[in-house]
Order: structure tokens, then sequence, then C-alpha cells
């Protein structure tokens, strides 16, 4: 059986039983003297999950150099780098801020031996659009995929996109969301998504189930909240869902496509909710990070297990389940303070 793809990178497969577990973790915000409790958590988090593959969702690092951003990525994906455990990534909003671009870091990423990560056709909008296989357990076959798009920064990204005036309002006062400047995938994305599905049911001889993973939540998000119990609402929410106000197609196309189980982004750290729209799962995975604006007690990770007969079960993992109060911020650590240091733990 295959155990490695064409760049000699190691390929995921379904467990003897059927199984297979992801790891979501995103938000990281670190800095080049990042609170070392962001390695602390990750190492607690993947020796809780016991992961298959961990997906880092965006926002990993802040104010970066090639040399500074190899060492830290060697320092947060140490957990999974020692136990073997192959991992990947899709860039957050605040991965594109200066001083180095996407593209300029996406090879620095996929150094590491056991990041899966792919920089994508090179003709797409975005840096990061790839899909990973998930093979069967006793064969070739793919048996799910996890598709991976760029989400981009805020709506400036479409001024320069489609040569629209500077002054373009895209957030008009009465807004679909809840009125935040982010982007969203663009439309070429969302066909890339749609063509490679159709590909892989075609050389599969039917459809291969699927889960999608960005940054910035889909503007789908924003119905699981106003409607709870038709969703099935859990989690929590303390903060609006910034997600573009334009809508690229991408729900409707997985709708259509019939293959994407979940769909799951990082982006809000205040957010750990999830909700089932339509048979599809959207899930925020909550911040990990020290560095930036979080509570203590949403603090944590996001596990994904899919199965092999294409079913899929998803759960958001708190650190202060795990520890209590260990897991805590100094707040004279961060600028925020105690903002963030108090909290409700019946909210």
């Amino acid at each position: 059986m295959k155990t490695a793809d064409e760049r000699g990178k190691p390929v995921l497969r379904f467990r003897g039983d059927g199984g297979f577990r992801i790891l979501m973790i995103s938000d990281f915000h670190g800095k080049p003297d990042y609170n070392p409790k962001l390695t602390w958590a990750i190492d607690l988090l993947v020796d809780y999950a016991k992961p298959d593959f961990v997906m880092l969702g965006g926002d990993q690092l802040v104010g970066i150099t090639p040399e500074i951003l190899k060492r830290y990525l060697a320092d947060v994906t140490d957990p999974m780098n020692r136990r073997g455990i192959p991992w990947a990534h899709v860039f957050g909003n605040h991965d594109a801020e200066e001083p180095m671009t996407k593209e300029e870091q996406e090879p620095v990423y996929e150094s590491f031996q056991l990041c899966l990560s792919d920089a994508g056709p090179a003709e797409l909008s975005g840096v990061g659009n790839y899909c990973l296989p998930v093979y069967a357990k006793d064969g070739d076959g793919i048996a799910y995929s996890l598709y991976a798009l760029d989400s981009h920064a805020e709506v400036r990204d479409y001024v320069a996109k489609f040569g629209l005036p500077a002054d373009t309002r895209f957030v008009l006062p009465k807004h679909f969301s809840d009125g935040h400047p982010q982007a969203t995938p663009m439309f070429d994305q969302v066909m890339w998504y749609y063509n490679h599905s159709k590909e892989a049911e075609l050389a599969n001889g039917r459809k291969v189930p699927a889960l999608m993973f960005l940054h910035v939540p889909l503007l789908e998000f924003c119905l699981l909240y106003r409607n709870p119990e038709d969703v099935g609402f859990i989690g929590r929410k303390r903060e609006g869902v910034a997600c573009s106000e334009m809508n690229c197609g991408l729900f409707f196309a997985c709708l259509e496509r019939g293959d994407v189980r979940g769909i799951f982004a990082g982006h809000e750290h205040l957010c750990d909710f999830q909700g089932e729209y339509c048979g599809i799962t959207l899930a925020y995975d909550g911040c990990v990070g020290y560095d930036m604006s979080a509570h203590d007690d949403m603090r944590g990770g996001r596990i994904i297990d899919i199965r092999d007969d294409g079913s899929m079960h998803t759960r958001q993992v708190r650190l202060w389940d795990l520890v209590g109060e260990a897991c805590m911020r100094n707040p004279d650590f961060f600028e925020g303070g105690d903002k963030y240091y108090i909290r409700d733990l019946n909210t």
C-alpha cells in the first residue's frame, strides 16, 4: 500500500478499526516572544486527543522573518513532530500581514517533513488551496477528502481582485451578516473545489465524503445562532460572526456536490459553537493562543472523528475541562489584561 506521496511526504490512512481522528487548533497569534503556555497547551491537546492528523486553522504567527518562522513552527509543531503525526495548515487573515507574504511563508511550512500543506494551483486566488486524500485502511482507494482553502483577509482584497474603487462599500447598514469587513474564498476557488470533487467522484466511482477547512467562517455560520433549535446549536458565542458580507457560493456548491460533511473555521476567539444546516455541520474551532483576546475557559481545540463509512462526529475540547485553572493566563503577560483574565464560567 502507498506510504508516501509524490513529494515523499506521508499519506493519511484510516486505522484498522475504520476510524480517523483530526485535531484542529487555531489562532495561535504567536510572536517572537510568544507566551510559552502556547506549546504547553498544544502538547496537552495532542496528548489528550491522540489524533491521526492535525490541522492548524490560521493566524499562526504575526511579525516574522523566515528564520523566526522556521524556529517558531519547529516549536509549535513539536508535539506532532516527535509523535510522528502529520499536520497541515490554512492561512488566516493576520498571516497575510507584513513583512512576509503567504507566498514566502508557504515553503517554510512545507520544509517540515510531516507538513502536508501545499501551495495549490498557482492560477487560483490565495495560497494553500489543496485537497488531502485519506486512504482506505486496506488499499489505495480514497475514503475521504480533506479540503483546505485560503479565506483571505478583508474586503480590501475584493477591491484589488475586481478593480473596484477603493471606497467601495461592502458592508451596508442593513447587512446579511454581523457586519464585519472580512473576506471569503473567491469564486475561482469555489469552482476549483467543485471540479475537484467531480473528478474525485469519477475516479473513485462514487462520491467521496469530504471535510472543508478555512480560517474565516462562511456567511451561513450566522444562521446557526439565529436559529439554535433548528440547527442543534451547541457551544458558546461571546462575539459576532466576523465573516464576509459577500456570499461566494461555497456552501451552495458543497450542497450541490453532496460530499462535504462539515465545514470548519477558526478566526473568532470567543466562539466555539456548532450546528447543522442542510445536512452540513458548520463548526468553529475555539482559539488556542495566549497572545491575543481569548477567555481562559474557552481556549482549546476541536476533535473531528471520521469513519471509512463516510460518517463524521465533532466536538470542542476546552483546556479548562482538562486541567482547570492551570490553563489560565497571567493577565500581566498580555496587553488585554483583566478584560480577558476574568470570565463568567456559566456562559
